[in-house]
């Protein structure tokens, strides 16, 4: 081959590499982010006042969305069932909470934390049953004071499967009551 045509095969061939910059793999979403549906969720509530076990949940709409190292939950229960045996939560509208979420790379599992106080649409709670008082109200006042008693998820643990499922597992004490709250849900 003439040394000038190999010049320019080599020339043309070294064009064609993209550089680094376009190399770059696209930063990687973290497993929990994005939307999901509820397909079960249960509480267990321990106390002097409140003792119950219920389950349900199924077609509560989240979405999980990084805002700085905040982590805002919007919460559809529109259409979605109410949890229930040992007493009855139904939810209804539609709510936003801030958490944090156990780091922002591609984490498949890590610790999760409701910042309590956030709430702001206006989402309604009917809890009735289980022992003591029930509650009638916005979502978020009832959080706000501990009142959900299994609701929503609070502080604990998540696990997920890449664009499959998620698992998030809280427990926590509201004043002399344990709470145990779990959901599975599924990539929407």
């Amino acid at each position: 081959m003439h040394k000038l045509m190999g010049a320019l095969v080599l020339t043309a061939g070294l064009v064609a590499v993209p550089t680094a910059a376009q190399a770059a793999p696209a930063v990687k979403e973290p497993c929990w982010a994005g939307s999901w549906t509820v397909t079960r969720a249960t509480a267990e509530v321990v106390g002097k006042k409140h003792d119950y076990f219920v389950e349900g949940g199924a077609g509560i709409k989240a979405t999980f969305t990084r805002e700085g190292k905040r982590v805002v939950a919007g919460y559809d229960f529109r259409g979605s069932t109410p949890l229930t045996g040992g007493a009855t939560l139904t939810m209804d509208g539609v709510e936003t909470f801030t958490y944090t979420f156990g780091g922002h790379g591609p984490h498949t599992h890590g610790k999760v934390a409701l910042k309590p106080r956030t709430g702001k649409v206006g989402a309604t709670l009917e809890r009735s049953g289980g022992g003591g008082k029930g509650f009638s109200g916005l979502l978020r006042v009832a959080v706000g004071r501990n009142e959900d008693l299994g609701a929503i998820p609070r502080k604990g643990t998540y696990t997920c499967v890449p664009n499959t499922s998620m698992r998030i597992h809280t427990q926590g004490k509201s004043g002399r009551t344990l709470v145990t709250i779990d959901w599975e849900l599924t990539r929407s």
